[in-house]
């Protein structure tokens, strides 16, 4: 409200804040040598300051003399009910969205993806920050999100390995915190194939919940295969009496060693027809497992490669 002698606002109708904080009124556009008096309903009267401290509602009057002329204006104060916040930092699988409320009905919302509704969906970590204007009280709130990646495996729909395959291996990548569960039993990120089948891994996070992935593995001759097996029993029962690799090439070069744990070689053939009968100069050797090494020169290719692996000897 302004007197008939000023056609300047001084002070805007109404100046609102938040309830249990403060504001200041505050006179921006009046010169350095006016007299200033303002009027409050708790403080009385306050002189020459261009800034007060304002904590209640009320109405507030300013009398302004300058050049021999007096103004008059004057505001009301009110306080409005602060808006409660209650985002919190979070962490969840990718793939579920998050919806984030704003509560605080009757309100406004400004997003800082520019949206402007109560709730908002996000599907991608980062940090947002909401915005709740109650008239002229304003709280501002912020959230970090971070969407985890679920367990991965290495899996398609079916998988084939060579026979000669060093490392055949099902792999998953889970997260920190992820019990794993294979159909073989083991509760490792990794497990070795010994034979063909379908396998299946299951892991639960608190974040993901549980997954469950399937593969079916099977197991094939490549060109120029060597069937080693993984257990031999020297018993002379004319059964599996001999340890010795089945060629499906020709070789110009063949040797092949076996070590005991110690690394003690007690076996060596360069013959390619050569076989192990599980012993050590004439003497049975104990049940264990060994190590063998077999080094071969393709026929006609030169390809050169080097098997390493382990056979268990049993009676």
């Amino acid at each position: 409200m302004i007197s008939a002698y000023s056609q300047r606002d001084y002070l805007a109708d109404t100046t609102g804040f938040c309830q249990g904080d403060s504001a200041f009124l505050e006179l921006k556009k009046v010169d350095k040598n006016a007299n200033v008096q303002w009027t409050t309903p708790h403080q009385g009267l306050i002189y020459n300051t261009r800034k007060i401290l304002i904590e209640r509602h009320g109405k507030f009057y300013i009398k302004i003399t300058y050049g021999g002329k007096t103004y008059f204006d004057s505001t009301v104060t009110k306080i409005y009910s602060k808006p409660k916040t209650n985002l919190r930092d979070t962490t969840l699988c990718k793939g579920k969205p998050l919806v984030l409320d704003a509560r605080n009905p009757g309100m406004r919302y400004i997003w800082s993806t520019d949206e402007t509704t109560s709730k908002i969906k996000v599907e991608n970590s980062g940090r947002y920050w909401l915005k709740i204007i109650n008239r002229g009280c304003t709280v501002t709130d912020t959230i970090n999100v971070k969407f985890l990646q679920g367990t991965t495996t290495n899996f398609s729909g079916e998988m084939s390995f060579c026979l000669s395959d060093e490392n055949k291996t099902l792999s998953i990548k889970p997260n920190p915190g992820t019990k794993i569960t294979w159909s073989n039993g083991s509760i490792y990120p990794s497990i070795n194939i010994t034979k063909e089948g379908t396998y299946w891994v299951k892991t639960d996070n608190k974040n993901c919940g549980e997954q469950i992935d399937s593969v079916k593995v099977k197991l094939k001759a490549c060109d120029c295969e060597m069937l080693i097996p993984n257990s031999f029993t020297p018993n002379e029962d004319n059964r599996n009496d001999y340890f010795f690799p089945v060629m499906q090439c020709e070789y110009s070069f063949f040797n092949m060693t076996i070590s005991d744990k110690w690394g003690n070689t007690i076996f060596f053939t360069n013959n390619i027809n050569g076989k192990w009968d599980g012993r050590f100069k004439g003497n049975l050797c104990p049940e264990e497992v060994y190590v063998y090494r077999i080094e071969s020169t393709e026929k006609g290719t030169d390809k050169k490669q080097v098997r390493n692996g382990h056979v268990s000897l049993f009676r």
